[in-house]
């Protein structure tokens, strides 16, 4: 089971995964209950967006809301991972933007960051959404092409993923190893062409690969590694001694600028090619169908791939708030 929170140099993040597993625990009752009275409430002034959905929103930014009164950084809310559509992941996003302002009239805006899955459509979303002054990262990461298409896309961060998601969910999943270079490989690629976009190193197993990724511009890491970091004593030397950041070639011949953001087919047949296509299959959405709580329910099996395992949590939080709508016929006794 992954940790219900994660703090990270002073920035709070939060996947859809994180708030419904928080939401089950007892001391969060409240929060529960409050998200599913104010999404009937609101509902009205949120027209095209089911209760379930907005109820599971107003939860999450609640819960991050509240986290950010304990760190100095963003706080960086998961929009809904099931949504395939360009626009509908923009009125998403602009709703969360909408939700954070409307629970606290006083947090500060700047520090809201919109977690957007980092497909074609999702990227395309991120564009128009920095065009609106709403900061976004890139989410389930898996190749340098996602990387490129996310700065060119005015990401304001990537977070790419280290180890696939599933390894976080079963322990006995071996996926072959972690992914570290990708990490170096994009920050270089950012530096050497000028790009704002940050890199936020996701899904750590061990407090050794945090060690391999000292000198990344940022890094999730679960409470309870950094807790064990925190208790480690390394001499200054030894840590600079295991850092790929720190031990990469001086002048390594720059890397080619790439352009994708204009050319969905460009974009599509490199992103296939990528690392012999285990980075589409790590990401890609398998077996969902356009998002819609009026149709049919999400019968289809849950691939084990990121974002699926990701709208997975989804469904269930949005079962949560359906078991829990104050507006919904009570039985008699």
């Amino acid at each position: 089971m992954p940790p219900r929170g994660r703090l990270h140099q002073g920035h709070c993040t939060r996947t859809g995964a994180d708030s419904y597993l928080e939401l089950l625990v007892p001391h969060r009752i409240d929060v529960l209950k409050s998200s599913a009275r104010l999404g009937r409430q609101l509902l009205p002034e949120y027209p095209g967006v089911e209760y379930e959905e907005l109820a599971v929103e107003i939860a999450m930014v609640q819960l991050s809301q509240t986290l950010a009164r304990l760190v100095k950084g963003n706080i960086h809310v998961m929009s809904n991972p099931t949504l395939d559509s360009t626009t509908r992941i923009v009125e998403n996003a602009r709703r969360i933007a909408s939700l954070c302002q409307r629970l606290d009239p006083d947090f500060d805006m700047k520090r809201l960051c919109v977690k957007v899955v980092a497909t074609w459509e999702g990227l395309q979303a991120c564009h128009e959404l920095s065009g609106l002054g709403i900061q976004t990262l890139a989410t389930t990461l898996f190749t340098m092409e996602q990387a490129v298409l996310a700065a060119e896309a005015g990401c304001a961060y990537i977070a790419p993923f280290v180890h696939e998601l599933k390894a976080f969910f079963d322990d006995s999943y071996n996926d072959g190893g972690p992914n570290l270079e990708l990490c170096v490989d994009a920050q270089r690629y950012y530096k050497q062409h000028g790009y704002n976009t940050k890199v936020l190193a996701a899904g750590l197993l061990n407090i050794e690969e945090a060690k391999k990724l000292a000198g990344v511009s940022h890094m999730t890491i679960a409470i309870d590694l950094l807790y064990t970091l925190s208790k480690t004593d390394e001499r200054t030397e030894d840590a600079k001694a295991m850092s790929l950041f720190m031990n990469a070639p001086q002048n390594e011949q720059a890397v080619e600028r790439v352009s994708f953001i204009e050319n969905e087919r460009k974009y599509a047949e490199a992103f296939e090619k990528s690392y012999g296509g285990k980075g589409k299959w790590k990401t890609k959405q398998v077996g969902l169908q356009p998002f819609s709580l009026k149709a049919k329910q999400h019968t289809a099996d849950i691939s084990e791939q990121a974002i699926d395992i990701f709208s997975e949590y989804q469904m269930k939080a949005l079962g949560l708030m359906r078991e829990n709508d104050p507006g919904k016929p009570r039985r008699r006794s």
